[in-house]
């Protein structure tokens, strides 16, 4: 199954991570990693910093055990919406639609219940249905930026003295994005 899942990957949907998925996201793109992202936020806080903002608020989002929460109703949905194979799409709706789990401990077997979110852990698509998930969470102000990194989020808003603030905004926006798909952050 790897094998196979790496060969979708490649052939079908690691052009959907360089086109389709936005600049804001560092992970699992080629060229792009954790230290890119830091050194990114840097310049643009040094860059307001030097020019008009008297301080930076930079606020944290972390999604709680993020793979294992994403709902497969809101993942389908968007996944539906980028331009891929419409036989790897479906491909793709039927290995997350189905799935049951069960606990066995000490000879005792629970009952199988339905697994309605999250994706398997260890397999090759799971970061881009992730990057895919989130691909859409936006600052609703230009100036501000949003860094994601698999699923970490860091929101800067530059701030001037005697000026609106639109940090409170964009950080109502993020958790009304993350209620909206169900998902929790940290």
């Amino acid at each position: 199954m790897r094998i196979f899942e790496r060969l979708v990957y490649k052939q079908q949907l690691s052009s959907v991570l360089k086109t389709a998925i936005g600049p804001d996201q560092f992970a699992y793109k080629e060229g792009l990693n954790t230290t890119m992202a830091l050194i990114k936020c840097q310049h643009h806080w040094m860059e307001w910093l030097d020019r008009d903002a008297d301080f930076v608020r930079v606020f944290s989002f972390d999604f709680s055990k993020a793979f294992d929460s994403v709902p497969h109703q809101v993942l389908c949905t968007k996944l539906k919406s980028y331009d891929i194979n419409p036989f790897i799409t479906n491909w793709i709706i039927s290995f997350l639609s189905g799935r049951q789990q069960r606990v066995v401990v000490n000879g005792i077997v629970t009952d199988f219940l339905n697994i309605n979110r999250g994706v398997t852990q260890g397999t090759v698509l799971e970061p881009i249905l992730f990057a895919i998930m989130v691909n859409d969470i936006k600052p609703v102000f230009p100036k501000n930026q949003l860094f994601k990194y698999a699923d970490d989020l860091k929101l800067s808003v530059p701030v001037k003295f005697n000026s609106v603030d639109t940090s409170r905004l964009e950080v109502a926006n993020i958790l009304q994005w993350a209620d909206e798909n169900n998902m929790k952050t940290t």
